[in-house]
């Protein structure tokens, strides 16, 4: 039954190769690129099999918004590469979901990445299991998050130490928000303060899936250009498809490169790989309906 799951990822778009607002994207031009990008296709696809896994033992789950930060959390830590330790907090590398209803996605991350087992996923809000939310008791798990707006002032108070001890553009904080997420004032307190500091080791990625809690982010509160806002206040903007890892790579890459804070504008789909979600934006489903992709 997981082949339909792998059918519908196939037919809803795979590596897409453009941007919402149409800028193409060259193909992999070498063999390795392309091993690479297929790598990281299986290790999406395990992935959005264990989100879905979680979402047939609670129906709470956010699966919507875990399956659209999906390809950038597999992008950062397989493809990029997150340095998970280091002699001291400021030697290594951090990775804060400031979006933290999107969890069953980390969770998913770190259980590919050994730190949890499987069967933990099944324990998902349960009492003694994984919370529904980022914990930072979790291994692998950097930081506790859940309300939201917090997270990039974490961030830079953590690029910040970095700058103190020495390691700034050594190693990077990776702060993954919501659009939704961007109407908390606290956000662009935080963005404007580091962009003062010049914190070259913060790199924010907003996951822009057009949806918040109560339906479309235009229309809650339209924000126009998001690109416009970060980079009038001094961050250098790089857009990339959500789902193409070849966009994501290459952003992913110059964000880090610049001496200055950046973010990535992740253009996304809710629900990405299962049809039922991304029609029509939807943040739940049916336990029974998620089983059937992973039995």
């Amino acid at each position: 039954m997981s082949r339909r799951l792998d059918a519908r990822l196939q037919e809803s778009g795979g590596e897409s190769n453009t941007l919402s607002g149409g800028e193409a994207h060259p193909p992999p031009t070498t063999r390795a690129e392309e091993m690479k990008i297929s790598e990281l296709r299986d290790i999406a696809l395990r992935i959005r099999r264990r989100i879905l896994r979680m979402a047939a033992v609670d129906k709470s789950v956010h699966a919507g918004a875990s399956l659209s930060v999906t390809d950038i959390l597999v992008a950062l830590y397989f493809g990029i590469g997150v340095r998970l330790e280091g002699p001291k907090p400021t030697h290594r590398d951090w990775v804060i979901l400031s979006k933290g209803h999107a969890v069953p996605a980390l969770y998913a991350i770190l259980t590919e990445l050994g730190l949890l087992e499987e069967a933990e996923l099944d324990k998902i809000r349960t009492i003694d299991g994984l919370e529904g939310h980022p914990d930072f008791t979790t291994p692998g798990v950097d930081v506790s998050t859940g309300s939201l707006g917090q997270g990039l002032s974490i961030g830079a108070g953590i690029a910040y130490a970095m700058r103190l001890d020495g390691t700034e553009g050594k190693y990077n904080v990776f702060v993954i928000l919501g659009d939704g997420e961007l109407d908390e004032g606290q956000v662009w307190e935080a963005a404007t303060t580091a962009a003062h500091l010049r914190l070259r080791s913060l790199v924010a990625i907003v996951d822009v899936n057009g949806f918040q809690l109560d339906g479309p982010t235009d229309k809650i509160k339209s924000k126009g250009s998001i690109a416009a806002r970060w980079s009038s206040i001094g961050w250098h903007v790089v857009e990339a498809d959500g789902h193409s890892f070849k966009s994501l790579l290459s952003a992913l890459e110059e964000a880090i490169a610049y001496p200055g804070p950046a973010v990535v504008l992740a253009y996304t789909r809710r629900g990405r790989g299962l049809g039922i979600l991304e029609k029509t934006g939807g943040q739940h489903v049916n336990p029974e309906y998620a089983k059937q992709f992973i039995e």
